[in-house]
């Protein structure tokens, strides 16, 4: 292993102009969740695997007691469009690390011939909604162009932490269009409703048929935790007002 990273290959398919997914986890865990769901749907086969010492220095137990080292996996999908999906328990655990382990992965994606990388993660909104849009940003104009009518809200301000954003302003130096989609998130939950809503967007911007009915049903869950997050809000929101109206009514008295 290099200082940065060691990458195993385990097969080399022979791809044509593939496209780069990243789906690491983040705000909500909706690039997680979304990744998670799009490789698990369409079967798609893992051919490379990402080992850092900028990881977490973990190990994790497996259901049958064997354990495994962190890492990033790179799956492939051939079809209309050729496409490579990253996935993984973690993100690089330092800033540094995150650069550095943004540029390891655009360096193994134009290996293999990827010149266009969608990253996919949460926008951190505080509030609860039934139905999160999916915002975006992009590398240049001409890509926010040609993503229109996608049911993307492209941002005006903020930031992308993480990979999410690095891959794009990384890329944008080495001549990769990048776009990023962000699903509207509590920030506070495991939101499988937003990692929906961004999965539906990017299935339509890639033109694939991606099953929905098991992600439908982690849905439901954070619905559940937004109602009772709901009810939360609204018994704190009653019991202030009474306080307030217990405090404005109790004589007071100035020594």
């Amino acid at each position: 292993m290099d200082e940065v990273a060691a990458i195993n290959v385990i097969e080399r398919p022979k791809l044509k102009d593939p496209i780069l997914i990243e789906s690491l986890p983040g705000i909500g865990l909706v690039g997680k969740i979304a990744g998670d769901h799009m490789r698990d749907e369409l079967k798609m086969v893992k051919f490379a695997e990402l080992y850092s010492p900028f990881l977490p220095p973990q190990v994790t137990i497996q259901p049958d007691g064997t354990v495994r080292l962190p890492s990033m996996e790179f799956s492939y999908l051939k079809g209309k469009k050729d496409i490579v999906l990253l996935t993984g328990d973690f993100q690089g655990i330092t800033p540094e690390s995150q650069y550095r382990l943004s540029e390891k992965t655009l360096e193994f994606a134009k290996d293999i011939g990827v010149k266009k990388v969608y990253t996919l993660g949460g926008l951190e909104t505080g509030s609860i909604t039934s139905k999160p849009k999916v915002y975006g940003a992009a590398t240049s104009k001409k890509l926010i162009e040609e993503h229109k009518g996608s049911g993307i809200v492209f941002k005006e301000g903020g930031a992308i932490f993480g990979a999410s954003g690095l891959l794009l302003g990384i890329g944008m130096g080495q001549g990769v269009e990048a776009v990023c989609l962000m699903g509207e998130t509590h920030g506070q939950i495991i939101d499988a409703k937003s990692a929906e809503a961004v999965l539906k967007v990017l299935a339509k911007v890639l033109d694939i048929e991606i099953g929905m009915a098991a992600l439908s049903e982690k849905s439901k869950e954070t619905e559940r935790q937004m109602n009772q997050i709901r009810k939360m809000i609204a018994e704190q929101t009653r019991f202030e007002k009474s306080e307030e109206k217990f405090m404005s009514e109790t004589p007071t008295y100035i020594r």
